[in-house]
């Protein structure tokens, strides 16, 4: 039996990273795709609260002709979904970054961000 050699190991380790980051960026565009939704569902909401104002409508009616509640909390939904899926992607590139021989130093003056914190995502857990 033999021992994998170090360059094999970083060629396995590198083509699981990069399926994960494929993964992540997938999850990425649809966390997109659902933020745009919801911004275009607060845009129709606003334009029909407007044109109700213009027309002489009471602004204390826009509960009932828009109901907020579940706007605000879709956005607010479709907003965390994106952050949580932008840091796992970007903890990933991170990881590959590293892994293909960039120092932390060289990805945080890419990405304009301090040494430590490129660490500090590098080793964060899942």
């Amino acid at each position: 039996m033999t021992t994998p050699q170090p360059d094999t190991i970083i060629e396995v380790e590198l083509d699981a990273l990069r399926r994960q980051y494929l993964d992540a960026l997938a999850t990425l565009d649809d966390a997109h795709g659902h933020v745009r939704e919801a911004l275009d569902d607060a845009a129709s909401a606003l334009h029909t609260v407007r044109d109700h104002i213009e027309t002489g409508g009471r602004i204390s009616d826009y509960a009932n002709i828009i109901t907020p509640a579940p706007l605000r909390a879709s956005l607010t939904n479709a907003l965390n979904d994106l952050e949580r899926a932008r840091h796992h992607a970007q903890r990933l590139l991170f990881r590959i970054l590293e892994t293909e021989g960039n120092t932390k130093s060289d990805i945080a003056r890419a990405w304009g961000i301090s040494r430590q914190l490129v660490s500090r995502l590098i080793n964060e857990r899942d």
